[in-house]
């Protein structure tokens, strides 16, 4: 299945967020800088990419919000961004789920198989264990064009009416965004989020532990960095988490990676960015581009943990707490940033190495009137988990304007 190209100005995409991460005169240029360069297109310099280097964010230390300078970028960055729109795909991690005439999800594609209706292997719905689907939007089970919505209508199962008066068995196709799948490979039809120190989703067959991360296991803990999360041989996924061999630990696996970096690089410096689907913004898609941040510390196993605790523990993006812990962990929130007219909210995961001092492990910057506290905490976790597996990036998140 293809997926769509995404619909935004790359020139709002980039102006608006450069000035978070212009660094201070003396240093690095920064994407802002960047713009300003002559330089002819290269199109080898626009790739998929990990780890590449960036230049750092300078940490404010002012109590007052900061109010960074506005430029606009060069006329030669922005065409070779207008081409990199015509051929770069939506980062997506959705799937379309098939559901059954009885309301069951389908194990498998809805299909033929030989007979003259489409059918699936399906869990739930009315328990058996087959039923007929619906292989597009708009068909009944033999193929033919429904005339009504595939609904009920007061019985036990989803029926459309035909064009010829008759009617047919159907089901409904729901597609569900950033996917995440339990440790016995089931899709969780719920947010996966931690109950009494155990990360759990709802899925058909009922509450199951699930990872809120790529190689984090169900307990929060990192997986090792040789041994990540995969089956082994086994039905559930697991991964171990330090070198001994009983250090299995369960772990979740997702449908597809929840970014693809894509890489933009100039003369002086590069840039790297993902853009997710954003169903609740209105059209929009949401934006996160990575800064290269060494000054990010490794954390100890037990300090990511209660990090992923703590991450899980915002329920708003709106309404944070200055500050709060766990633990040596805390998520600290520091002085807004100003630019582009945008508040930014800098939030920080820190670690404390004494009473008064701490050490950064993660770092995120977004918009304080953002209303997506999901795509805030997994914006903590990318930071956080590249702390882990290094190289360590700062995540800022912004909303791409739609075209």
């Amino acid at each position: 299945m293809k997926v769509p190209y995404p619909h935004f100005h790359f020139t709002s995409l980039f102006s608006d967020i450069s000035c978070l991460l212009a660094p201070n005169s003396g240093q690095r240029p920064g994407i802002c800088s960047a713009y300003q360069e002559q330089e002819a297109f290269h199109p080898q310099r626009y790739s998929v990419g990990f780890g590449t280097q960036l230049g750092h964010h300078q940490e404010g230390r002012s109590a007052q919000r900061r109010k960074m300078p506005e430029m606009l970028p060069h006329r030669s960055a922005l065409l070779a961004l207008l081409l990199i729109a015509a051929i770069l795909p939506l980062t997506c991690s959705y799937v379309l789920i098939h559901h059954t005439s009885s309301g069951g999800q389908c194990q498998e594609s809805c299909e033929y198989r030989g007979y003259s209706y489409t059918w699936c292997k399906q869990l739930g719905g009315k328990k058996a264990a087959w039923d007929y689907c619906s292989s597009e939007p708009g068909l009944e089970a033999s193929g033919k064009r429904c005339a009504t919505p595939c609904m009920l209508w007061g019985a036990s199962y989803h029926s459309c009416y035909l064009q010829d008066g008759k009617w047919g068995y159907c089901g409904l196709i729901t597609r569900w965004d950033h996917a995440k799948y339990s440790q016995e490979n089931k899709l969780c039809i719920s947010q996966c989020r931690a109950t009494r120190g155990t990360f759990q989703c709802n899925t058909l067959d009922g509450i199951e532990p699930c990872a809120p991360f790529p190689d984090v296991t169900t307990r929060g803990l990192p997986c090792h960095n040789n041994y990540r999360c995969a089956r082994y041989g086994h039905s559930e996924y697991r991964c171990h988490t330090d070198e001994e061999e009983d250090s299995w630990a369960y772990c979740g696996r997702r449908s597809l990676d929840e970014c693809v970096w894509i890489a933009h690089q100039t003369n002086a410096t590069q840039a790297e960015f993902c853009i997710l689907s954003y169903a609740q913004g209105g059209g929009d898609n949401i934006t996160f581009r990575r800064e290269r941040q060494d000054n990010l510390i490794h954390p100890a196993k037990e300090q990511f943990q209660n990090a992923t605790y703590l991450i899980d523990s915002i329920t708003s993006s709106i309404s944070i707490p200055d500050s709060w812990a766990l633990g040596s962990v805390r998520l600290h929130k520091q002085e807004e940033i100003f630019c582009k007219g945008i508040n930014y909210t800098n939030l920080v995961l820190q670690i404390s190495k004494s009473t008064k001092s701490y050490l950064p492990i993660a770092q995120v910057l977004f918009p304080k009137t953002l209303d997506a506290d999901e795509f805030l905490r997994l914006a903590l976790y990318t930071s956080l988990h590249s702390a882990f597996y290094p190289p360590a990036y700062a995540i800022v998140v912004s909303l791409s304007e739609p075209m």
